[in-house]
C-alpha cells in the first residue's frame, strides 16, 4: 500500500514479472467476449500473455503492476512505445499454438491468426504508444486501479507527444477509456460470429 494515500502502490514491470503479469491478465479476461470467441475458452489465456509478455511486451516494450500481497489486488499493463511494431519470436509462437491446440483445436489457431491480421491491418499510421492490454484481478475491480496504471502509460506518451492506442474488446470498459480521453474511431472486422471489438485513438495530449 501506499502509505501516503492508501492506495496500492505501482511499479515499472521487469522482465521477470512475465509470469506474474500472465496471471492477472488470464484472470481479469477470463470472462472477455473477443478473447474467448477468439481462443474457444479461457484455458490457453495464461500461455498467451505469458508468451506475449516475455517475447514482445517486457522485452521490447513496458508495463507496470500493481501487486498486494495483504489484500490480492493485482492489474497490470503491457504497452509498446511510438515506432516499436510487434515481433513475436517463433519459440513464442510456437508456444502459444501449441496450447492453444492442445485446449481449443485447430479452430482456435485459424481464429487467432485471422484476429491477429485484422489489429495488424488497423492499427493508425502515426506512430503511436499501444496499450496491448490492462487487468485487473476480480477482487481488485471497480476501485480506479486499472485507470491509475493506464495513467502511467499515458504519462510517457504525453511526454512525448505521442497519440494511444488500444483496441477495446469488452463494452463495460468503454466509459473507463473515454474518461482517459480514448475516443472510438472504427469497430474492427473481425470475422463473421465474433463479437464487436472497438478501435480507440486518444489524441496526444489527451485533448480532442
Amino acid at each position: 500500500m501506499d502509505g501516503a494515500r492508501g492506495e496500492i502502490a505501482i511499479r515499472a514491470a521487469a522482465r521477470g514479472d512475465a509470469g506474474l503479469i500472465a496471471g492477472i491478465l488470464a484472470e481479469a479476461f477470463a470472462d472477455d467476449p473477443v478473447m474467448n470467441w477468439t481462443l474457444g475458452g479461457a484455458k490457453s489465456f495464461h500461455t498467451v500473455f505469458h508468451e506475449l509478455a516475455r517475447g514482445v511486451y517486457l522485452k521490447d516494450g513496458f508495463g507496470h503492476v500493481a501487486d498486494d500481497n495483504l489484500t490480492g489486488e493485482r492489474a497490470a499493463t503491457l504497452w509498446l512505445p511510438r515506432g516499436v511494431e510487434i515481433k513475436l519470436p517463433l519459440v513464442n509462437e510456437m508456444r502459444i499454438a501449441a496450447s492453444a491446440l492442445f485446449h481449443n483445436g485447430v479452430s482456435s489457431i485459424r481464429r487467432a491468426l485471422a484476429t491477429a491480421a485484422v489489429l495488424e491491418k488497423h492499427h493508425p499510421d502515426e506512430p503511436h504508444y499501444y496499450l496491448f492490454a490492462v487487468g485487473v484481478t476480480k477482487n481488485g475491480q471497480g476501485k480506479g486501479l486499472g485507470g491509475r496504471l493506464i495513467r502511467e502509460g499515458l504519462k510517457r506518451a504525453d511526454e512525448e507527444g505521442a497519440p494511444a492506442y488500444l483496441e477495446n474488446s469488452n463494452p463495460k470498459n468503454t466509459p473507463l477509456y473515454e474518461r482517459l480521453g480514448f475516443q472510438a474511431i472504427a469497430p474492427l472486422p473481425l470475422p463473421t460470429g465474433a463479437p464487436p471489438l472497438l478501435g480507440m485513438l486518444r489524441p496526444a495530449g489527451g485533448a480532442p
